[in-house]
């Protein structure tokens, strides 16, 4: 079991850019002095209460030269708004940079950000135009002299340089929630990256079964292929400290995800064009708690996490403990506590009943 870390890194009223990026470097540190396999931060443009993380791999190298075996990764890099070759070129930097601690996380991004719009880039044929941009970015790590002439990028020949350090190229993820994004990452025989806060328990069950079944359909082992999730976590020593600690902070995110919605969707409709968004039912934190984060004392998400873990079979988790705007103090308290006392339990097998 592989705990990592995630972060989008709001910026709520009453902060600053510069003290919010303080902090995550600071956390970073502490994450990799505690032994946390990864830290994976967004890309995401545009939208300032919802993100600060519009340049991504600036953020990783001042991580990387901070940290020594944390593994690194954007996540997601939104290949449709990209050239595919400044990209290689970007994350191959960052994992010499690192001496080979890059994971590369592919996605199409989060619509309501504008980001298509932003950049001139086509949303409706985002799903193949990413499928192309991936393999660009595969020839060009692997190829001493890249060409490439596909339907969306034609590249003359070109040396595409640094190379990365991991051989043949770091490992390669894709976000997938959509169904289609889903059946396209299982028939490319990609490891997939889910969202527990985004969805049901029920449906994220549903999505890695339609994904594993898809593996098999087209020929790929689902053994072989990992599922990471992320998850909010936060763990106090007792619940109800946690729950009054993560309560408001956790909840701002959503208020501030729902504002960027709804902005979204009036500012198409002032244009007369219709929204692709459809409805989302308001999130309560009783709700959240109970199906979609760990929010507790550490024994009783040493429990809640071993149940996710064996109903889903996910191979890494990502704790997304700075969410919103929790406090920098109780994050690290957090992020100490779960790694003293959650961690162990988790990296070894859950013990068996007596049979007594």
């Amino acid at each position: 079991m592989k705990l990592c870390l995630f972060t989008e890194v709001q910026c709520p009223p009453g902060t600053s850019p510069e003290r919010r990026l303080d902090e995550l470097l600071e956390q970073a540190a502490l994450a990799d002095a505690l032994g946390y396999h990864a830290l994976w931060i967004s890309e995401i443009h545009f939208q300032p209460a919802f993100s600060l993380l519009a340049a991504p791999y600036v953020v990783l190298g001042a991580i990387a030269a901070r940290t020594r075996r944390l593994r690194l990764g954007v996540a997601v890099n939104i290949l449709p708004v990209h050239h595919p070759v400044q990209l290689a070129e970007q994350a191959a930097t960052l994992d010499v940079l690192s001496h080979g601690r890059v994971d590369f996380v592919v996605g199409r991004g989060h619509l309501h950000s504008r980001v298509y719009e932003g950049f001139g880039a086509e949303g409706r044929r985002s799903q193949a135009i990413m499928e192309e941009s991936l393999a660009v970015i595969r020839a060009a790590w692997t190829r001493d002299v890249l060409e490439f002439h596909g339907a969306y990028y034609d590249v003359p020949e070109v040396v595409v340089t640094p190379k990365p350090v991991q051989q043949p190229h770091p490992p390669v993820y894709v976000a997938a929630t959509s169904p289609e994004s889903i059946a396209a990452a299982a028939r490319q025989g990609l490891d997939i990256c889910q969202a527990a806060h985004l969805v049901s328990r029920a449906q994220l069950l549903h999505d890695l079964a339609a994904y594993r079944e898809g593996l098999r359909r087209h020929g790929h082992d689902p053994a072989q292929h990992e599922v990471t999730l992320s998850i909010p976590v936060h763990v106090a020593e007792t619940t109800a400290r946690a729950q009054a600690q993560a309560r408001d902070g956790f909840m701002d995110y959503f208020r501030v995800i729902g504002d960027v919605r709804a902005d979204y969707i009036a500012w198409l409709a002032r244009q007369g064009k219709a929204s692709p968004l459809g409805p989302r039912d308001p999130i309560t934190f009783e709700h959240l708690c109970a199906e979609g984060a760990i929010v507790s004392d550490p024994p009783t998400a040493i429990a809640n996490l071993r149940r996710l873990i064996a109903e889903t079979g996910v191979a890494r988790i990502l704790c997304w403990m700075n969410m919103g705007s929790i406090p920098h103090a109780r994050v690290l308290e957090s992020m100490a506590l779960f790694a003293r006392e959650v961690a162990p339990h988790l990296q070894a097998p859950a013990p068996q009943p007596d049979p007594a």
